[in-house]
């Protein structure tokens, strides 16, 4: 009987080691709306699985999860009606592209939807984390290298991230990235993340979204925060008061113009420099 046991813990560990759990992260989608149920289709290496029903991590969490074998290296998550049993792929509520299983990350977020029939794209992370958020630009000396990233804080909430930087005036270029990969649906054209002002200091900055990078434009020198929110992948920056113009009547708008090559802004019929002082 001890030698049938022993034989049996021996295949127990070699089953366990040939497998591996993927996750995928619902929480910021409408991937579970409508009871949908989510199969995995996994290849690569000497085993293919498929129809794999993923199940929540625990009850009521937005987190699924589903076994693999441990040489797949791909990964498809296709989303189905309520009491499917395997994936039709003719027939199927949206999937997500062909995702290459990285080494070191296991849950794969889903973020939002293109095309049609719905193509969900998203990004890998590691189940139980947040993901690392940090800013890249030309506001550093080494344009897009390591000197130059900021990675933020995350809130004590969890639910969003900042980090501030000291700019001079002048307009940078600037990209997000999220646990290392960059902000952008395709790499050519539409962003994954909406750029916001704060309005209480509207008249101090433009923000320009070429789908690719954002554009800061900053016409005081100060403290610029930069806030990431987890949820809805906004982007806030809140920039520094320039005392003169807060003066002026919030609820007009600026008027901004060059005059004999100095930068005036105009509200209610006052001016003032790009510092905020007011001209006389």
């Amino acid at each position: 009987m001890r030698k049938i046991f022993s034989l049996f813990v021996a295949l127990t560990a070699v089953v366990s080691l040939s497998a591996k759990t993927v996750y995928l992260n619902t929480a910021i989608s409408n991937w579970a709306d409508a009871d949908a149920v989510t199969f995995i289709h996994a290849w690569g290496g000497e085993v293919t699985t498929t129809n794999v029903q993923m199940l929540p991590v625990e009850e009521g969490s937005a987190v699924l999860s589903a076994v693999c074998d441990d040489n797949n290296t791909s990964i498809v998550f296709v989303r189905m009606a309520p009491g499917s049993t395997e994936i039709n792929w003719d027939d199927n509520w949206g999937k997500t592209g062909d995702q290459e299983i990285p080494a070191d990350k296991n849950q794969f977020t889903v973020v939002g939807w293109v095309g049609e029939p719905a193509l969900a794209y998203g990004l890998w992370g590691t189940y139980g984390t947040l993901p690392t958020v940090a800013l890249v630009g030309n506001y550093a000396e080494d344009m897009w290298g390591a000197n130059a990233t900021n990675t933020m804080t995350p809130a004590n909430d969890n639910a969003t991230a900042a980090v501030t930087l000291t700019l001079a005036a002048g307009t940078y270029e600037i990209k997000v990235w999220v646990d290392g990969y960059y902000m952008s649906l395709n790499g050519e054209g539409e962003s994954l993340y909406g750029i916001h002002r704060d309005w209480n200091h509207a008249d101090h900055v433009n923000l320009v979204n070429d789908g690719r990078n954002f554009q800061l434009t900053a016409d005081v020198a100060g403290d610029y925060t930069f806030t990431w929110n987890y949820a809805t992948l906004d982007l806030v920056v809140t920039f520094p008061t320039a005392t003169g113009i807060e003066n002026a009547n919030a609820n007009t708008k600026a008027v901004k113009r060059i005059v004999n090559g100095q930068l005036v802004i105009e509200k209610n019929g006052v001016r003032f420099n790009a510092i905020g002082t007011e001209m006389k």
